[in-house]
C-alpha cells in the first residue's frame, strides 16, 4: 500500500512514507482549514501530514522533507503546536531525533477544557449584557440569544458524552 525510501543519503536505514498524491491534497485540505481558523498554514499542514502519516509520528527532518520547507518555519510551527498541547515528541533510545505525534489520546479531557471555556465566553456575555443600556436591542437580543445557547450547549453536552460511551461499550 505505501512505499518506504531513504530520507536522507547518509543513512540508508532511515526513511519516509512516499505520499501519494492523494496525500498531499488532503494535507492541503487541512492546512486550508486550519489556516481559515486562524493557524498558519505550515501549522495546519503539519497537523495534516501527522494525521495521514502511516507511523503516527514523524522525525522533524522527515517534516521539513515532506512538506518541503525550513528548519526554522518547522521549528516554530512546532513550538506553536507544543504550546498549545496539540502535539508531543518522543525520543527513541540511540537515536537523537526527535519524533512528533498528535495528542490524540486526550481528546476527551481537551473537549472538557473547551467546554470550560463556553462557560468562561457565557459569563463573559451576561456580565456584558448587564452594563450595556438598552440602546441597541437588536444587538442585546443576539447577544442573549447567543449566551442562551451556550448555555443550552453546555448543559447538553454532558449527555451526548455518555451516549457515546455508551455506545462505545
Amino acid at each position: 500500500m505505501f512505499t518506504f525510501v531513504p530520507l536522507l543519503a547518509h543513512n540508508p536505514n532511515t526513511t519516509i512514507m512516499v505520499l501519494t498524491e492523494k496525500h498531499k491534497e488532503l494535507i492541503e485540505r487541512i492546512g486550508v482549514f486550519h489556516e481559515h481558523k486562524g493557524m498558519q498554514p505550515l501549522v495546519g499542514r503539519i497537523i495534516g501530514l501527522l494525521l495521514v502519516h502511516e507511523d503516527g509520528e514523524v522525525s522533524f527532518d522527515e517534516i521539513v522533507e515532506q512538506l518541503g520547507v525550513s528548519k526554522s518555519a518547522v521549528s516554530n510551527a512546532l513550538t506553536f503546536l507544543q504550546a498549545k498541547d496539540r502535539c508531543v515528541y518522543s525520543t527513541r533510545p540511540g537515536d537523537r531525533k526527535r519524533y512528533f505525534a498528535l495528542k490524540l489520546s486526550d481528546w476527551r479531557a481537551d473537549f472538557a477544557k473547551e467546554l470550560e471555556n463556553i462557560a468562561e465566553i457565557q459569563k463573559f456575555i451576561d456580565e456584558v449584557l448587564e452594563v450595556r443600556t438598552e440602546k441597541n436591542q437588536e444587538f442585546n437580543c443576539k447577544m442573549k440569544d447567543f449566551s442562551d445557547f451556550l448555555g443550552f450547549f453546555k448543559k447538553e453536552i454532558p449527555a451526548l458524552f455518555e451516549r457515546f460511551k455508551r455506545q462505545q461499550a
